[in-house]
């Protein structure tokens, strides 16, 4: 797998790493570790990501590696990089937002490292692993492929990035493989109870009220297969809350019994709103935010539309009930 990224990595000496539009934990933890290899090998790396590293991940960056893409600051840098790599984005430049547009458009070799299900033909040369349960796996094995030192920084960023990616070790892509990386990442000086207290009991006070707020917002359809809630800008104001801090916010219909798709839907900004679709594994729900120029897992996917959150939901989960009843008819 690693047969042409291992030379390249070797043969050059300058390096962008960047990820999907609203980071999460795998994106940015894959990130870090792939950084602090690099750099390790005496390469000059820099992380350019579109949209800031939110506070909730913080703590895996205390010295601030990652930035956040600005063109005066970063595009002659873009320039001079010889290979850019993207992590946990595959599917095309748009995924990447402005900063995609950007690395699109140099002479550098191009290369993406993901577990994702999608298109990598914008890329000169593709690792993909579907069957990985995060993108940090991978980052994992090319790592140690390299006969790299796993430190503790990159032991701790790989765990967490594994641990959300994988839901606590929950969803089904959950492997012994998955297991068998956690338990040398635990050996190299990952801490699950600190990276479970940052992950999950560091949470404002109002980011908590907000999740009951969109508790007691669901509703259902399709007799109870679909869980549908959103969030406007006016909500996230109203609560103090911003749209970087709801990762985890998509599945919480996934608690109710019966519920077999939940379609989350976020107006991250004045036009622009997130779909975010989640499945038990009964049935596939990428291809429809493949439809809405997003992707994902077969399970998990998203993707970002312009328009009203309320008529995007509305619309979504009209074509996901239009799935529910091609399938019944199939049967």
């Amino acid at each position: 797998m690693w047969q042409k990224i291992i030379p390249l990595i070797e043969q050059h000496s300058t390096f962008i790493l960047t990820s999907h539009l609203n980071p999460d934990c795998d994106a940015l933890g894959s990130e870090l570790a792939l950084a602090e290899h690099l750099a390790y090998l005496g390469k000059k790396v820099t992380i350019i990501n579109t949209d800031p590293m939110p506070e909730a991940f913080q703590f895996l960056d205390p010295q601030r590696v990652i930035k956040k893409y600005s063109p005066n600051k970063h595009n002659a840098l873009i320039k001079k990089a010889e290979v850019i790599i993207v992590l946990d984005a595959s599917g095309g430049w748009k995924r990447l937002g402005r900063v995609g547009d950007a690395l699109a458009q140099t002479n550098a070799l191009k290369v993406c490292i993901d577990h994702h299900p999608d298109a990598t033909d914008f890329v000169d040369v593709a690792a993909v692993d579907t069957e990985a349960a995060a993108t940090a796996e991978l980052v994992y094995e090319l790592v140690t492929a390299m006969f790299g030192k796993i430190s503790p920084h990159i032991a701790q960023a790989l765990y967490a990035a594994i641990v959300t990616d994988t839901g606590n070790f929950r969803f089904p892509k959950t492997s012994p493989r998955t297991h068998r990386i956690t338990g040398e990442l635990l050996r190299a000086g990952a801490e699950p109870y600190a990276i479970y207290r940052q992950l999950y009991e560091q949470y404002p006070l109002s980011r908590v009220r907000l999740k009951g707020h969109v508790l007691d917002s669901i509703k259902t359809a399709a007799q109870g297969r679909i869980a549908y809630y959103g969030l406007d800008q006016a909500t996230l104001k109203t609560y103090g809350v911003k749209a970087s801090e709801l990762d985890g916010f998509a599945s919480l219909g996934q608690e109710i019994g019966g519920v077999r798709v939940v379609v989350f839907c976020l107006q991250s900004s004045k036009s622009k709103v997130k779909i975010s679709l989640r499945s038990d594994g009964s049935m596939a729900i990428n291809q429809l935010a493949v439809a809405y120029g997003g992707g994902g897992h077969t399970s998990a996917a998203g993707a970002t539309v312009t328009g009203n959150v309320a008529e995007i939901m509305a619309e979504v989960v009209e074509k996901v009930e239009l799935l529910l009843a091609a399938e019944e008819s199939a049967k």
